[in-house]
């Protein structure tokens, strides 16, 4: 990919030294230029944690429809997903620092309106069209991020690590993120609790932006050679890859809108409209992110040698399971428990699929395959969010989860298929 006009106007800084002999994390987190901007990146992201919960609740208290509400939450990870490789181009063309801004004010905007509406209104097509006008403007940090973290740790040894700590960590975004959110709720309406977001993402990229680590990125080719031009969706081997995320996406997307739903239905916490309820929706999906960052240290400690295909494919194939699993919790404590053990396997699936698309993105496309993993989990999501948002209002709570299961299951077969008919690399 070109690279954009920030590291043009001058020359590319070479990439911080860091601390060889070391290889754990803490020598990832030691590293000159690390602290700063990852934990900067870190608090924009924390908005995306936060913001669910109360965009869900805020639609669904002002138009009284879990399926508009899950249709807002669809919007929102369609156009967040659909159009990342237009805001992966964007930024490489006029800068991070300055797209980066620019999509962070407009997403706190936007959040700010839909935050209005659903607070004076009960449109369901104004809260749908808002929900996916937050998502067109949604900026990549976690892409941006990762791809730094090349030029930062360009051992592959402390790439590995430094990926894993990625995950994991924004996996424990995500447990702080919906318990934050639940007890905001308690405090706030759901229209006023989406204002929270909309200053963390503004906060956290505006520190972000301020790093000199921003102005690292992938070597340029060589003068004799270019980077490869053909799509990458044209790979086969690629498309393998992205279509167990793209599964975990589902059942994701499925959770974060069912999981509220089943506990009203289960009669344990009340309804659920009540605070009672909205909390405990919290502390569910924050055990779902705990398992989540659990998974993820486990793997970055287990040294494993069969293919990414392979690995996603085993390990998206448990997290089917365990997620049709927690469609048959009679209970709060049982669906947390379930939900815990599904999350197990989330973080390690985007680990290897982070990894793996690295090795895709070589000759200047780094941005560009970190990306498409991040789309193919954002899709899916938005795919199971919408799902969900139907089949609750049709069938229940518990055919949500089943129906993801399902359709996860039919993407995996049709990874293997992809993978199989691929030619050798």
């Amino acid at each position: 990919m070109p690279s954009s006009p920030s590291s043009t106007s001058s020359p590319i800084p070479p990439a911080l030294p860091h601390v060889a002999a070391r290889t754990g994390y803490a020598a990832i987190l030691t590293t000159p230029g690390v602290p700063f901007v990852f934990a900067s990146a870190l608090s924009g992201r924390f908005a995306y944690a936060v913001v669910g919960l109360p965009m869900l609740i805020a639609v669904e208290s002002a138009t009284g429809s879990y399926a508009v509400a899950g249709a807002a939450m669809g919007a929102y990870g369609a156009t967040a997903g659909f159009l990342a490789p237009l805001r992966a181009r964007l930024i490489d063309r006029f800068g991070r620092r300055r797209m980066l801004l620019a999509l962070a004010i407009a997403f706190s905007v936007a959040l700010g309106l839909l935050a209005l509406e659903t607070a004076v209104g009960d449109s369901a097509s104004w809260s749908i069209a808002l929900a996916g006008v937050v998502g067109v403007v949604a900026p990549p940090l976690g892409p941006i991020m990762r791809v730094l973290w090349a030029a930062l740790v360009p051992s592959p040894g402390l790439l590995r690590k430094a990926l894993s700590l990625d995950a994991v960590l924004e996996e424990v975004l995500y447990l702080a993120g919906p318990v934050l959110a639940g007890a905001i709720l308690l405090w706030l309406s759901p229209s006023a609790a989406l204002l929270i977001p909309a200053a963390l993402i503004v906060v956290g990229t505006v520190l972000m932006v301020s790093s000199p680590a921003m102005l690292l990125g992938p070597a340029r080719p060589a003068a004799n050679g270019s980077p490869r031009s053909e799509p990458l969706l044209t790979d086969p081997r690629f498309v393998a890859l992205l279509l167990p995320v793209l599964a975990a996406g589902v059942l994701v997307g499925t959770v974060y809108v069912a999981v509220p739903a089943l506990i009203g239905a289960t009669g344990q916490v009340g309804t659920s409209g009540n605070a009672g309820s909205t909390a405990e929706a919290g502390i569910v999906l924050a055990v779902f992110a705990a398992g989540s960052a659990v998974g993820g240290l486990v793997y970055g400690a287990l040294r494993i040698v069969s293919s990414a295909t392979r690995q996603l494919l085993v390990i998206a194939g448990l997290f089917v399971v365990g997620i049709a699993a927690a469609g048959l919790a009679t209970s709060t404590p049982v669906l947390g428990l379930l939900i815990a053990l599904a999350g197990l396997c989330l973080s390690p699936i985007m680990i290897v699929a982070y990894v793996a698309a690295s090795a895709f993105g070589r000759g200047g496309r780094d941005t560009e395959a970190t990306t498409w993993v991040n789309t193919a989990h954002n899709v899916g999501a938005a795919a199971g969010s919408a799902l969900a948002g139907v089949l609750i209002e049709a069938r229940g709570a518990e055919d949500a989860f089943f129906g993801a299961a399902i359709g996860g299951a039919a993407l995996l077969v049709l990874a293997g298929i992809t993978r199989w008919v691929a030619p050798p690399a």
